[in-house]
């Protein structure tokens, strides 16, 4: 009888083990919990399978957030892909014993320059990939410690998108042919990028360029911009279909973080003065 009462009680122990070793080796990796933006993302109205962002956490010191630097971060550019159901980071990653500030990016990018100064640029013909890698996002959590569970990371745009939208004026003949293309006049395509304030500022430097619009059908484009104000007089838009050119002039800034939409009503005229253009420039979040 006492051999039997000692299996048994090797066994309780064996489990009461085995329970705290597990209990006690999750608490410390953290977890995310990452959102899109409010509105869509540039391709989806979610992220997708495959989508990976750079992450970056510093201790707060003496109760104060820590400056983000270049390097010698508590995570440092750590890369996090999207499985379709969590977000897996290429290395566990464990809980400081200090509060966190958390930092997110997206895309994932594998250099960066620094911190305070990283180039980028916006595609000059985003009809297929160049729109998504266009897309640049931003997110912070601050004042995060293991005791608040999953480190939640909301993304919002960085960039401008600008939709333009064809309506048939009452003297335009048949359908708009499948022809039709829009483009973006004298606009800057490049920037400077501030991770730590995650701001992003024209390039004073670049060069003024036109960028090929996204072609969603033969009425609707649309087009990710560095945030900047266009001057009329010079073209904005120009649309391009049976050969024939309309262009738009007007000012207009271009705000980070809003969609703004050209509803531009065409009609037939051979001398192209019969365009109706109604504007609406901060339509909302993107």
């Amino acid at each position: 009888m006492k051999k039997i009462l000692f299996i048994i009680s090797a066994v309780v122990f064996g489990l009461v083990s085995c329970r705290k070793e597990i209990e006690n080796t999750t608490p410390d990796v953290i977890r995310f919990n990452i959102e899109y933006p409010s509105e869509t993302k540039a391709t989806a109205t979610a992220f997708e399978s495959g989508d990976a962002i750079s992450l970056f956490a510093v201790e707060n010191v003496n109760g104060k957030s820590a400056i983000l630097q270049t390097a010698g971060n508590y995570i440092n550019n750590e890369r996090l892909v999207f499985t379709g159901s969590a977000w897996t980071p290429d290395h566990t990653l464990y809980w400081s014993s200090k509060v966190c500030d958390f930092y997110g990016f997206y895309p994932y990018q594998p250099s960066y320059g620094t911190i305070e100064y990283f180039p980028f640029s916006v595609s000059l013909d985003q009809n297929e990939a160049g729109f998504t890698a266009s897309d640049l996002m931003f997110a912070k959590a601050e004042g995060v410690s293991m005791n608040d569970g999953d480190v939640n990371l909301k993304f919002s745009h960085m960039m401008s998108r600008v939709v333009v939208q064809l309506v048939k004026g009452p003297e335009f003949e048949g359908e708009i042919p499948d022809d039709v293309v829009a483009h973006i006049y004298n606009t800057t395509n490049s920037c400077i990028v501030n991770w730590y304030k995650g701001s992003v500022e024209k390039d004073a430097f670049g060069k003024k360029s036109t960028i090929t619009m996204k072609k969603n059908s033969n009425t609707e484009f649309e087009a990710i911009l560095v945030p900047q104000r266009i001057e009329k007089k010079t073209p904005l838009v120009e649309i391009t279909m049976g050969g024939i050119a309309y262009l738009l002039e007007y000012s207009l800034s271009f705000k980070p973080g809003w969609t703004h939409t050209i509803t531009l009503t065409l009609n037939t005229s051979p001398d192209q003065e019969m365009i109706e253009i109604t504007i609406d420039p901060s339509q909302g979040g993107w």
